[in-house]
């Protein structure tokens, strides 16, 4: 009987290979990537070059002369001669001073238009983001590249790269002049020269690693103090200093420990460099020594020498520092340059709105967020003709705001199609859409400033539109009671409380006269005395498009209402039901009702929890952190 043959062993599935992380780019990539905001300033940068030479000269030629004063005049005992060498001694340094004081000057003139120049632009890149953008950072992170990140770039110019360009052109004269006086002693100063580079560079990775531990924790930390001063009543009010001060000390010691070692590193290489300076001395004398005791090399030479290497010991000695600082400031570059490669604005249309109606249009609309499977809006269809108040209701997650974001166009990436008057939305205009539509979020944002200012955000609005939109929200008297339009209104708005800032926003809304008004749950969180102030401010602007031609003051035709709770929208000429990001129902609120489906059931709920006609929060439905 023949033996089987045994299996071929299976092969091993082969591993996954490691992901491979993207290079960093070089400290010369980095440089190139600021230069289109170092371009405007080439008339300083010309004029600073133009001063290297002076300061080389100047510099160089000090030991020459101090050594030829030595051997040539103080042999001779030639009084004349010194003094006329001390002279030209004296008028060196002046001009080495002058020369080196205008170019740094010029250099820090440069560096602050740079930084001035690069933060508006950093500032201009963040705000011109879409909602995706702020969704995914936090704000502390952003504060750091637009503040400090950007700072720190400052110092690429003001003691970085140009001025590590003057001190290499200062050591390089001064080489050649070395050189030019006796070569064997030049090799000998800088026999240590290789070690010099050694220690540079293993010390500048180093330097440029924890350099970016540092903004990463410095960012970090900013994202914890602006997100705690910006809640603060929550933070008090639920006891959290203690626990809050304990967490950011935490955050602090291992940003401590990040900086010790930035400093460690950068003391050792800065003391390293002096060590091998004064090595590079005793060499120098030690090489030189019998040399002048037998008289082929003068004294006055060797003084010179031991200038010349001193001299030259301080540009390397400020190239150990300025490099370690050069590190940081390549830290924020990359950061801040990481930060304008990301681009998640939405895209712009170029299509004028000449006459808006209002009329809006959703046909098969499907949204996603990043990272979510499950569609934020599903299939959604729905109109809004002019003069219509249509209102959004459903539980938390349902995706009421989403409606509004996309018809704001704070998100693109959808598919399906949304009309404004018959035109496709993404083609309008970003000036033509604003024009046209307006929005009153739920969160209050008031600015410090004036009245006036909160309700114009800068735009030029006459006085009596903006008493007309007061009046019309029923704020002129809280306006007047502050003072006027000129009065302040505090850090954000806490000269008011919450529901007379609210009416604030509606005012601004109305202010703007929009064609579309979108209201994102404008009464939601708020006490059911200051939501009957509210909701009277909204009664008037609804009644407000009933007016005839002649009598109206605003030209506001379509409402769109998402909304919390149902006392807000009884009286709209359209409510939709969302569900799970499905329209499944729609009608007025009494047909709705009368259907006993699922508004009715919104009702009923509301109801028997004691919440007058407020939409609650079903456990059933899935809560995404974006959608409300």
């Amino acid at each position: 009987m023949t033996a089987p043959t045994p299996a071929a062993p299976t092969p091993a599935a082969p591993t996954p290979a490691a992901p491979t992380l993207p290079k960093p780019p070089s400290d010369l990539a980095l440089l190139g990537r600021l230069w289109p905001w170092v371009r405007p300033e080439k008339p300083s940068l010309y004029a600073a070059a133009a001063l290297l030479p002076i300061m080389v000269v100047c510099t160089a030629a000090q030991p020459w002369v101090l050594g030829h004063a030595i051997d040539g005049f103080m042999r001779t005992s030639d009084l004349d001669g010194l003094w006329q060498a001390a002279m030209l001694y004296l008028i060196l340094v002046l001009g080495e001073w002058i020369s080196s004081a205008s170019h740094g000057y010029l250099l820090s003139v440069v560096g602050t238009r740079v930084i001035g120049a690069l933060r508006s632009d950093v500032i201009g890149h963040v705000l011109g983001q879409g909602q995706r953008f702020f969704d995914r950072r936090a704000a502390g992170v952003l504060l750091s590249r637009t503040t400090s990140d950007v700072e720190a770039i400052g110092e690429t110019f003001f003691t970085g790269v140009i001025s590590i360009v003057a001190d290499v052109a200062k050591l390089g004269g001064i080489v050649v002049t070395m050189l030019a006086l006796n070569v064997p002693l030049t090799i000998a100063a800088f026999a240590a020269l290789p070690i010099f580079w050694i220690a540079v560079e293993f010390f500048r990775r180093r330097v440029r690693d924890s350099s970016m531990a540092i903004r990463a924790v410095t960012a970090k930390m900013n994202g914890f103090v602006a997100e705690h001063i910006a809640g603060i009543d929550v933070v008090q009010l639920n006891r959290r200093e203690e626990a809050a001060t304990a967490e950011f000390t935490g955050i602090a010691k291992g940003a401590l420990r990040t900086y010790h070692l930035s400093n460690l590193y950068d003391a050792a290489l800065y003391a390293v460099m002096d060590g091998l300076g004064s090595i590079a001395v005793g060499v120098l004398v030690w090489y030189a020594a019998g040399d002048v005791l037998a008289g082929i090399v003068a004294p006055g030479l060797l003084v010179a020498f031991i200038d010349y290497v001193q001299r030259a010991l301080v540009p390397i000695k400020e190239f150990s520092g300025k490099y370690a600082t050069l590190q940081h400031s390549f830290a924020g570059l990359q950061k801040v340059m990481d930060l304008l490669d990301v681009d998640e604005r939405v895209a712009a249309g170029v299509e004028p709105l000449p006459v808006p109606r209002g009329a809006i249009r959703f046909e098969g609309v499907t949204y996603h967020y990043p990272g979510v499977d499950r569609p934020a809006l599903d299939s959604v269809d729905f109109d809004a003709e002019p003069g219509q108040v249509v209102a959004f209701v459903g539980a938390t997650g349902s995706g009421k705001s989403s409606v509004c974001r996309l018809l704001l166009r704070a998100y693109d990436g959808y598919s399906g199609s949304i009309r404004i008057d018959g035109q496709p939305l993404e083609s309008l205009a970003p000036a033509a859409l604003r024009s046209a539509m307006v929005s009153v979020p739920q969160d209050v944002a008031l600015f410090r400033g004036s009245v006036r200012f909160n309700l114009t955000l800068g735009e030029a609005i006459p006085d009596d539109r903006l008493w007309r939109a007061l009046e019309l929200v029923e704020a002129d008297a809280v306006v007047k009671s502050l003072g006027g339009l000129d009065a302040e209104v505090g850090d954000r708005g806490n000269r008011l409380s919450v529901g007379q800032g609210q009416l604030l926003t509606l005012a601004r809304a109305m202010a703007r006269d929009p064609v579309i008004l979108v209201l994102d749950e404008a009464t939601a969180s708020v006490d059911p005395s200051t939501e009957a102030l509210i909701s009277s401010a909204l009664d008037r602007i609804f009644a407000s498009r009933r007016l005839p031609s002649a009598e109206r003051a605003f030209r506001l035709q379509t409402i769109v209402v998402v909304a919390h709770r149902l006392s807000t929208i009884r009286s709209a000429d359209r409510i939709y039901v969302l569900d799970h990001g499905r329209i499944v129902e729609s009608g007025t609120h009494g047909s709705l009702v009368a259907r006993n489906g699922a508004y009715a059931s919104l009702v009923r709920a509301a109801e028997h929890l004691g919440q007058p006609l407020s939409v609650p929060e079903t456990s059933d439905l899935q809560v995404q952190s974006i959608s409300k």
